[in-house]
């Protein structure tokens, strides 16, 4: 039976930061000027909708464009359940 590796985030994190120059996939911001300075792990078709931890579907984000983007998914997913 095929072992199923574990998804490392904080490594994927890291190659994405290097792999961006540094800066935020959104506002292009430097992580050093961000508060916090720590990096978010960015999905970028979200779980939510079946997204996943494949490389292709992940991105560094700086904390504020992570959260900003969290609250307009899930807004566009409450508002597709309320038609449904």
């Amino acid at each position: 039976m095929k072992k199923k590796l574990k998804f490392n985030s904080a490594k994927a994190r890291s190659e994405l930061v290097e792999l961006q120059g540094g800066k935020c996939c959104y506002c292009r911001k430097p992580f050093a000027e961000t508060r916090p300075k720590q990096p978010t792990l960015e999905h970028k078709k979200p779980k939510m909708y079946g997204g996943t931890n494949e490389r292709s579907n992940l991105a560094a984000a700086c904390w504020q464009c992570n959260q900003r983007r969290g609250r307009q998914m899930n807004a566009t997913k409450q508002r597709k359940e309320a038609k449904a």
